[in-house]
Order: C-alpha cells, then structure tokens, then sequence
C-alpha cells in the first residue's frame, strides 16, 4: 500500500531494482571471502562435501584402471596407466577443494554465536596443515634419502 510514508527510491544508476532485490552471491566467493556462517561451512560444506570428494576421487582411482584394461586387456599397462590417469584425476580434485575448504574455515570462523567454535576450527585448521607438511616431509625424507 502506498501513503505519504512510503519511501521513493530514485534508481540513478538504471537497474531499476529496489535495494535488497540483488540476487545472492554465489557459494564459493561467499565462503571464500568469510561471508558464511561457520556451521553451514563447516558441517554441510566442509565434513559432506569432503566425503563426497573423497568417493568420487576414489571412484576415479578405481575406475580407471578397468577402464585401462578393458581398453588393452592383453597387457597390464593399461590398467597402470588407468591407475596413474586416475591418481591424478582425484588430486586435480581434491587439492583445490582442500584449498578452498580450510582457507572459507579460517575466514568464516569469526561467523559465530560462541567465539570458542572459531578459535577450535582455527586450531583444527593449524593442526590439518601440520598433518600435511609433516606427511610431505616424510616421504620426501624417506624417497629421496
């Protein structure tokens, strides 16, 4: 209904949208930038999202090389080749996800009620990149010892 109330809003740059009609910003850049709020990241985005990472990578690794021997059943380098083809079809996956997940963790953990969930999934974060670079260090110790 309109009245003498009724704000006028004078569209000066043509769009001819009311403020707040702007349509919602996509997942990625919203969690990418801290926009989220934590539990939405952590939970439907971070621990589901990573088991369906997971399967469809491990898929790939075990798909690939029937598919390499069905391709050339009378030798096995296919199925080596597929293995190798499918090793690094899940990594092309799974390292820009686990990119993405931990740094929308880091920037949307301040998107909380209780700032102790923030300071733990933080924490948690530190303590996955630990985990990585002691694994990497590892074998780059043991394999080029």
């Amino acid at each position: 209904m309109i009245n003498d109330q009724t704000p006028v809003y004078i569209d000066l740059h043509g769009g001819g949208k009311l403020p707040g009609d702007e349509p919602p910003e996509p997942l990625i850049p919203r969690c990418w930038h801290g926009r989220e709020r934590l539990w939405v990241v952590f939970w439907a985005y971070g621990l589901f999202g990573s088991g369906l990472v997971t399967g469809v990578g491990l898929a790939m690794i075990f798909i690939a090389p029937l598919i390499g021997l069905v391709i050339d059943p009378a030798q096995t380098g296919g199925g080596i080749i597929g293995a190798v083809i499918g090793m690094a079809g899940a990594a092309v996956i799974a390292v820009p996800y686990v990119i993405w997940m931990t740094v929308s963790l880091w920037r949307c953990a301040h998107n909380t009620f209780n700032p102790l969930w923030g300071r733990l999934t933080r924490g948690w974060v530190i303590v996955f990149w630990l985990g990585i670079a002691i694994a990497g260090y590892n074998y780059l110790a043991k394999h080029l010892a």
